[in-house]
């Protein structure tokens, strides 16, 4: 429920500061922007569009019991989405009124939100293993179930640094940018096949 009241405050937001803007004197610089009211208001009303999907949940959770366990995972994609595309709306309006911008920053801002919200919902989804599915069916989902929880955790701690990236030099963002996604993909992918091995060795049983 929070989650929701975040994004409808969010949404709020995002019309009260283009409605806010756009009944002010100021002037834009339409030949160079683009119109006045795209600006404004694309984003804003993106954003109804994106959320609206959320409306159909209670609906999937009513026919889909399994689905009741993804609400918040989902719920929480959501709200990230939302956060991104509210700093890009915020954004625009600054530069479009004339103020200082660097569009740059929404890089690492977006894509570490984006690896948090990621790390936090991956392990929500754990797949059910059915007896009377297929060997491999059941093989397949015990070795998501396994590998998921270490793949999430560097995606969580390269997400709260990616937002460090912020306080860099100008120059020196899209290094540290790419530096930290390289290495956090990197290191999900070892400790997952680590974490695979060690089941292995435990005497797991896998289909090949």
């Amino acid at each position: 429920m929070m989650k929701k009241v975040c994004i409808g405050l969010l949404i709020i937001l995002s019309f009260g500061v283009s409605i806010y803007i756009y009944n002010t004197t100021m002037v834009f610089e339409e030949t160079r922007y683009g119109n006045t009211e795209v600006l404004l208001f694309s984003i804003p009303f993106t954003l109804c569009l994106v959320n609206s999907s959320l409306l159909y949940l209670p609906r999937l959770v009513k026919f889909q019991g399994s689905f009741s366990r993804y609400k918040k995972g989902i719920e929480s994609i959501f709200l990230s989405i939302s956060v991104i595309l509210f700093m890009l709306h915020s954004s625009l309006v600054l530069i479009v009124t004339g103020s200082d911008g660097n569009l740059v920053l929404l890089i690492p801002l977006s894509v570490g939100i984006v690896l948090i919200t990621t790390a936090n919902t991956l392990p929500r989804f754990k797949l059910e293993i059915n007896k009377t599915s297929s060997e491999l069916t059941q093989s397949t989902h015990q070795v998501w179930n396994i590998v998921v929880r270490p793949f999430s955790l560097p995606l969580f701690i390269g997400g709260l640094v990616m937002l460090l990236c912020v306080f860099l030099p100008e120059n020196l963002i899209l290094i540290g940018f790419f530096s930290i996604l390289l290495c956090t993909l990197l290191l999900s992918i070892f400790l997952s096949y680590k974490a695979y091995q060690l089941h292995l060795n435990n005497g797991g049983r896998f289909i090949e």
